[in-house]
Parts: C-alpha cells; structure tokens; sequence
C-alpha cells in the first residue's frame, strides 16, 4: 500500500525510512521480583515480541543518509489510546549511535504482527512516519504505514529521479 498524503504537507512533518534489515525478536524469561505482577506473563515469566529495523533516512534533506533504529513493539487490547496520545515516538539525538543516528518506537497492535512478517519479508522497503511536536531532540509519532516503492508524487521531495 502506497501512502497517497499529498506532499503539500510540511516536510519536516514526516520522515521517509529506507528499510535496510530487520529481524523479529522473541525474548522468555523469568520475572524479577520487582516486575509489577500485572506485567507478569503467566504469573512469573517476562514475555516480549517485537520488531527491529535498521534504516536510512531518504527524506527530508536535513536527515537524509542518517540510520535509524526503529523498534516495533506490540501491544494488547487492553491499551486504550486517546486523543493526545502517540503511537510511537522519534529520537533524533542518540549519544550512543551504537544502532542508529537516530531511533523511533513504534506501537502497533499484536493481531499484525504476521501482517508485518510478511510483509517485511516480502514487499516492504519503506516506513513513512508522520511525527507532531517536534522539540527538535525528539517528535511524537501520529501515524505510520509501510510500502514496497516510493509514490511518484514523493520523489522530487528524496532527490529520486
């Protein structure tokens, strides 16, 4: 699916993420006695699943041939979202720059996680992310979707012919 937002939208609204790798990540242990027990899988164990991908920012100008680091993390029905709600957000300061010049988390449901598989191993090369209240270390996400090519109307805007 191709994201069809004109680009008569502020640029520095939205990042364009080439997808380089990404790996999908299962982690089982036991909790510690410090993990709230609501937090608790099966009363005992730490239970997660997410996604990391490693990317090249294209777009905008001023952060294109950055790397990225995004985490997809999963979350469950039980999470309400608002109206001053995010579903993720971007960093674009990282003092460590051990996996990216910058990073971002990304909530998404846990029903589209085979989605994502599949589509990360078949189609998907791009991330397209739409953040809002940027403070220029880091910018709240309001919206995400990935697609397998850049849409014509957006490659004036990479520097793709």
């Amino acid at each position: 699916m191709t994201d069809t937002t004109p680009i008569s939208a502020p640029l520095e609204e939205r990042l364009l993420v080439e997808i380089e790798a990404w790996n999908w990540n299962l982690h089982v242990g036991l909790c510690s006695d410090l993990t709230p027990p609501d937090q608790r899988f099966q009363g005992g164990l730490s239970y997660g699943r997410s996604f990391d991908v490693r990317g090249l920012i294209r777009a905008p100008r001023n952060l294109q041939s950055k790397t990225i680091w995004v985490w997809i993390l999963p979350f469950g029905p039980d999470l309400e979202f608002g109206p001053d709600d995010d579903v993720g957000q971007v960093s674009f300061r990282n003092p460590t720059a051990q996996r990216g010049e910058l990073r971002a988390t990304l909530l998404v449901p846990e029903s589209a996680i085979s989605t994502m598989a599949t589509g990360f191993a078949s189609t998907w090369k791009y991330i397209h992310i739409f953040t809002f209240d940027d403070d220029g270390e880091r910018a709240s996400i309001a919206r995400f979707s990935f697609s397998p090519d850049i849409d014509d109307t957006l490659r004036p805007w990479v520097g793709a012919k």
